[in-house]
């Protein structure tokens, strides 16, 4: 496998994941948050669909996290992207393909192409970017080096009664650590982001069958994190009773501030779809491009085809 990495240090730095797979490129680009007054809405623009229906409150968004500082890229904790496609290069697991989207983490948005830590950490130069009190409530532990965004909105179609999105939740706490990070999307105050066995997005002791298992030197997946979750959809149900919404995304480091994990989340929008919860989309396979003879073959039948229909209607 081919690796690269690109470093491009200014307001938004990038850093590109490379992935080869019978010989057609895949990349992963994160465009890291360096740019503290366009930070916010950055995000919020980034992890929407291009048509996604949702009216942004303006004056409600916040967000919680450290902006890099423009010179090392490791203090930047979020990140837009782009390209997400993953290709194993063995095994039976699938290639994990996710819509353009942000990264938040617990640690640093500038991720290594391979793993090559079980302890991969970046604290953001202590004092982290602090507790969240959602996320405290839903683990039942303190939280640490906490990144989320939330907002108020609306959506266009009164016929939406609930918002989803496509994520992917990767950590280095996987598979050793009993004290986890965790991921939660909260809608109108109700978190949704759960395994589809119940279990919130954690490394939960005995949570294995919840990962992928993308081990140090093994080179599974060009990318850090020890374990790797399946590419979900989460549903978040509108409350009924309210006229306007509310949104957070978040992850946070639990009881203490190493091992990092990050959530990989895009293609927010508003949906009809009930119930609530984690959906598992159908994975496209691998995409290949036919060889020019192959597609001029094909063009020639065709017209050979029409050219024979013609005929037989004459």
């Amino acid at each position: 496998m081919s690796l690269s990495k690109i470093f491009k240090i200014s307001a938004s730095a990038s850093v590109v994941l490379m992935g080869l797979s019978s010989g057609k490129a895949q990349s992963l680009t994160l465009n890291l948050l360096e740019s503290p007054g366009t930070a916010i809405p950055t995000l919020i623009n980034a992890v929407q669909a291009p048509t996604s229906g949702i009216n942004v409150i303006a004056g409600t968004e916040s967000f919680q996290g450290k902006i890099g500082d423009g010179t090392n890229p490791n203090t930047a904790q979020s990140a837009t992207y782009t390209g997400f496609s993953l290709v194993p290069t063995s095994g039976s697991t699938p290639t994990l393909i996710l819509p353009n989207g942000i990264l938040l983490t617990s640690g640093t948005a500038n991720l290594p192409t391979s793993n090559t830590a079980n302890n991969f950490s970046n604290n953001l130069a202590q004092p982290g970017s602090g507790s969240n009190a959602a996320l405290s409530t839903l683990s039942g532990k303190n939280t640490f080096d906490s990144n989320a965004i939330s907002f108020n909105f609306t959506l266009s179609d009164p016929k939406d009664i609930s918002v989803e999105a496509d994520f992917i939740f990767g950590t280095d706490e996987f598979p050793t650590q009993s004290v986890t990070d965790i991921f939660g999307f909260f809608v109108d105050g109700v978190n949704y982001a759960k395994f589809p066995d119940g279990s919130l997005i954690s490394n939960p002791v005995g949570g294995a069958t919840n990962f992928i298992n993308n081990p140090v030197g093994g080179g599974l997946y060009p990318i850090e994190y020890n374990g790797l979750s399946q590419h979900f959809t989460v549903v978040g149900l509108l409350n009924p009773t309210l006229t306007t919404h509310t949104i957070q995304i978040a992850v946070a480091d639990t009881n203490d501030n190493i091992f990092d994990s990050g959530v990989f989340i895009g293609n927010l929008k508003g949906s009809n779809a009930g119930g609530g919860g984690i959906i598992t989309p159908p994975e496209p396979g691998p995409t290949t491009t036919p060889e020019p003879s192959l597609i001029l073959g094909l063009v020639a039948l065709g017209a050979w085809g029409i050219g024979s229909k013609a005929k037989r209607k004459v």
